[in-house]
């Protein structure tokens, strides 16, 4: 016997959360089920979100949401594609502008989420915004959540694991995560003295140690984000600002694009972020009456430049899976989304081993690389 109302709930307020709330209030407006659909955002973090830029597959998903518009010039910077200097010392282009599904942006990411998560709002999602979970209960058909700080209790028939790399949900389950490749990013973002609405590319070089990203953003910002592994950044003391400043001058092709695409000299940075940027997939994500979605279910390298892309799609796709759990609530009819998030992974795994396999033939003799080829991190 199936309920025709359901209580859902989605931990976590990033595109995941939010694509898949949007994506089920979509889905039960048309369904003979009902459902009260609860978004739980957490407490605002003091330091910027890394994830500036989305490939011309983000719009796709972003039309199957009524959400096309989000992606405009307005508040957005058009991003044609990108230049590299990886496998030699070689110039490579990677233009958008052949794919008809869309263009890229480099975007005002504080906007982009808070837009998403108005969308939510007007549509009928109920957020509880600015919120830690603390402990989570399953019984047989439901799931409670003690919250604070408030310590307030929610109760829901089905959860959504959207709380991103802390994977609220999941860790509390005991999911395992399976961990392939773990980068650490330490990146500065920068006030630009020109203004400039033109279209940007991204620029990323491969480095002896790592590799070098860069974009500008809109509101006259950019950002430059080094990518290493943890015991090269604690070695080479690339926390340092003089240190990750030389590591970035010392890339004399990266350096000169960067100061010609944003159209001065860059300096000293006042501040560095230091994140994780691991390649991760859980064991399982969905269980008998909650699944994960994005990062929370998997995460990938930046290199692919597919995280709020497929943050997005994950969404969407999960959405289907619940209403499918819905008519017939058990973990098989939730089995295709799995495969889904499985087989996805695997296409980014096979793509993260043709990038480094390239950058290592520039450096054949550095440990970032060689750890790649060898897939021993």
């Amino acid at each position: 016997m199936t309920k025709t109302h359901l209580r859902i709930g989605i931990v976590g307020g990033g595109p995941a959360g939010c694509a898949t709330a949007l994506a089920l209030q979509k889905l039960f407006a048309s369904s003979s089920k009902k459902a009260e659909i609860t978004l739980i955002t957490a407490p605002e973090g003091v330091t910027p979100k890394i994830g500036e830029t989305v490939p011309p597959a983000a719009s796709a998903y972003l039309r199957e949401l009524d959400l096309e518009s989000l992606l405009s010039d307005e508040f957005h910077l058009r991003c044609p594609g990108s230049l590299s200097q990886w496998g030699d010392e070689s110039v490579g282009y990677n233009d958008f502008f052949i794919t008809p599904i869309g263009q890229g942006f480099h975007l005002d990411r504080a906007l982009f989420d808070k837009s998403l998560l108005s969308a939510c709002f007007k549509r009928g999602v109920t957020i509880v915004e600015n919120t830690k979970v603390t402990a989570i209960k399953q019984s047989d058909r439901t799931i409670s959540l003690h919250c604070e700080p408030e310590l307030d209790k929610h109760e829901f028939d089905f959860i959504v694991d959207a709380s991103g790399q802390h994977r609220v949900v999941t860790r509390s389950l005991s999911v395992a995560n399976n961990l392939f490749d773990r980068v650490v990013s330490v990146c500065a973002f920068f006030e630009l003295e020109s203004k400039s609405l033109a279209p940007a590319h991204t620029i990323v070089s491969s480095d002896e140690h790592g590799w070098w990203y860069a974009a500008r953003l809109p509101n006259n910002r950019a950002i430059l984000s080094f990518n290493t592994d943890a015991d090269e950044l604690k070695q080479r003391e690339l926390n340092a600002h003089a240190n990750w400043y030389r590591a970035f001058c010392n890339n004399q092709w990266f350096y000169t694009q960067c100061c010609e695409q944003f159209n001065q000299a860059i300096s000293s940075p006042r501040v560095l972020h230091v994140r994780a940027a691991p390649s991760s997939i859980l064991s399982a994500v969905i269980g008998e009456n909650w699944l994960a979605v994005g990062d929370a279910a998997s995460s990938y390298d930046s290199i692919s430049s597919a995280g709020i892309t497929k943050s997005l799609k994950q969404g969407i796709r999960a959405a289907n899976a619940i209403l499918n759990w819905a008519e017939n609530p058990h973990k098989g009819s939730l089995s295709a989304y799995q495969t889904l998030v499985f087989k996805d992974f695997n296409e980014f795994i096979k793509l993260h081993q043709l990038h480094y396999d390239s950058g290592a033939q520039r450096f054949p003799n550095s440990a970032f690389w060689q750890r790649r080829l060898l897939s021993d991190v």
